[in-house]
């Protein structure tokens, strides 16, 4: 991978994993207790904490590793990139078209790659986060390009300079919505591949483990819904999401039942749906 074109397609990949959790791992190895390692230290306007932030690349690296079949109909259309104006749009469909360059690429989907590549550009450009990527950034990912563990310290460079650069232009406050928008992609994207659900299969432990990262978004976004009215949305959307979530965890196994499945599985599609409208 030798021009610019590429490299920078790279970076936008781990940059929606590093703006989610923490960067991927090797595709080849999952890593069972990765819910307690990965963690983001987000940035505001008005406060910093750290949070333990979901990931849309660690879901896609296991249902590769599962075997889980691709589906592009379930990538948000690059026609739509148009439509979104405002910034807090188009940060949330920065998130759901940066999750889906990371499904893209983890199933090796070169052609569906390319598509979503234009329409995450477009958004993040629109954004201001393509700041992070000066030809010293991208020329580090060249000399660097088979070493994952050099292209997550890459990434947490080119994420530093980007929060930065939203920080000085006072837009910090879109981040948020970059990860959510990110996760909620994630988990309709894997709720909608499941065909037959059985409680206790893998892939249904995984989406049942998403319980434990909406109570953290929850939280994120309390701290930010007190000036902010479409966060308060957010919010309350999340509480939903929450609560079904809560249903599996008060079963004795803890799994979830095909009932509540279905309900969050429905859930999920209609907040997608209002999201890339």
């Amino acid at each position: 991978m030798k021009n610019n074109f590429q490299k920078y397609l790279i970076g936008m990949v781990l940059v929606a994993g590093f703006l989610s959790c923490g960067g991927p791992e090797n595709k080849n190895l999952i890593d069972d207790s990765s819910l307690d390692q990965d963690s983001l230290k987000v940035q505001t306007e008005k406060f910093q904490k750290f949070y333990q932030l979901p990931s849309p690349v660690e879901l896609f690296m296991f249902m590769w590793e599962d075997g889980a079949p691709f589906y592009a109909s379930h990538l948000n259309s690059i026609e739509n990139a148009s439509k979104y104006t405002d910034s807090k749009k188009k940060a949330l469909n920065l998130g759901v078209y940066s999750a889906d360059l990371a499904y893209c690429t983890i199933f090796d989907k070169t052609q569906e790659t390319m598509k979503v590549f234009s329409a995450t550009k477009k958004m993040a450009e629109d954004l201001g986060l393509t700041e992070g990527f000066d030809q010293s950034i991208l020329d580090r990912i060249d000399r660097n390009i088979e070493n994952s563990d050099s292209l997550y310290r890459i990434t947490s460079d080119s994420y530093s300079k980007t929060v930065k650069f939203l920080q000085s232009q006072g837009q910090t406050a879109v981040l948020p919505y970059i990860i959510y928008g990110g996760w909620l992609e994630s988990v309709f994207i894997a709720t909608q591949t499941v065909k037959k659900y059985k409680p206790d299969s893998e892939i249904a432990i995984r989406i049942n483990d998403q319980g434990l990262l909406v109570e953290n978004l929850v939280e994120f976004f309390q701290d930010i819904s007190v000036n902010d009215e479409y966060a308060k949305q957010v919010l309350v959307d999340l509480q939903g999401l929450e609560s079904i979530f809560q249903k599996a965890a008060r079963t004795e196994d803890g799994l979830m039942s095909k009932e509540v499945y279905l309900q969050l599985k429905e859930r999920v599609k209609y907040l997608r749906d209002g999201v890339v409208k």
